[in-house]
């Protein structure tokens, strides 16, 4: 990650899942400083698949709505398409 503590970030962008949910939620933590809002996009691929049950639950914890493909890939019925 470039920024540490840059004030007013509205947008981050994950190019690679972070290695754990804690940094994810870490990373994606920098939009929503002192109540304020932002957006964070994610890569999300096959290798990150032991991940998507959890970060589901992070996700639907907190009242963001989760991909479909997400939610196949979280029930263990792929979700992945060929691109």
């Amino acid at each position: 990650m470039i920024a540490t503590d840059v004030k007013d970030v509205k947008y981050v962008i994950n190019y690679d899942f972070p290695g754990s949910l804690e940094d994810y939620v870490h990373r994606i933590g920098r939009t929503g400083r002192v109540g304020a809002k932002g957006t964070a996009y994610t890569f999300f691929i096959a290798t990150n698949a032991w991940f998507a049950k959890e970060l589901i639950a992070i996700l639907q914890e907190v009242g963001q709505k989760v991909n479909p493909d997400l939610a196949a890939i979280g029930r263990g019925h792929g979700g992945f398409r060929d691109g």
